[in-house]
């Protein structure tokens, strides 16, 4: 019986170390900022109007768009952030005017240097005549979700409808929307929505 008591002490004593072993967590390889220039997704979605939020700095919509991108939780670095969004006249990619791309350029998402894309010398991607080698999105996490753009047509980045210079948020105007997990076209200009009540994320732009 003694023999019998002392061997089952030295079993359960060999369960719990195997149990304590296996219950320690592998780490987690920690992911590192890419070192190219980045675009990102914002983890916060916002209305249409970004004239009137009072929460922003800025002198237009548009450069309150930028500080919601450099004021955001996925800002995986202190440079300095522009949002991709368009409304014809303080940002446009056709002009050039405050145009957030530069030309023949590769961008990466925020960590581990994986590959968006290379933009055409246009300053744009050309991804509705050519695949990104990568969503801006990471699939699954960002499905289901769209993002403001203002581009009408993905094929040369032409500003459409803005929610009347990103500054409304009610059914009598309309902005232009995509969608970050695809690789297309559909990645810059899918469709156009009603601008009440939809609350989407935006891209940000590194800054050389």
């Amino acid at each position: 019986m003694h023999r019998i008591a002392t061997a089952s002490l030295l079993l359960l004593a060999a369960c719990a170390d195997g149990l304590h072993a296996d219950a320690t967590p592998t780490p987690t390889p920690t992911p590192h900022v890419s070192s190219g220039l980045k675009i990102f997704l914002t983890s916060r979605k916002h209305v249409a109007d970004f004239k009137n939020d009072p929460n922003l700095n800025g002198d237009s919509a548009i450069h309150k768009a930028d500080d919601f991108c450099n004021t955001d939780p996925n800002r995986p670095d202190a440079h300095v952030y522009k949002a991709l969004l368009v409304d014809g006249v303080n940002r446009d990619a056709k002009a050039l005017t405050d145009w957030v791309l530069k030309p023949s350029t590769t961008y990466y998402r925020p960590h581990d240097d994986i590959v968006i894309g290379t933009t055409t010398s246009a300053a744009i991607f050309g991804a509705a005549y050519a695949p990104l080698t990568n969503a801006i999105g990471i699939s699954p996490v960002d499905t289901g979700t769209e993002v403001w753009t203002g581009i009408a047509n993905s094929g040369d980045f032409t500003a459409g409808e803005c929610c009347n210079g990103w500054s409304d948020m009610t059914n009598s105007w309309t902005g232009r929307w995509a969608r970050p997990t695809a690789t297309d076209g559909i990645a810059f200009g899918a469709g156009a929505v009603g601008c009440a009540v939809f609350q989407f994320w935006i891209y940000c732009v590194e800054q050389p």
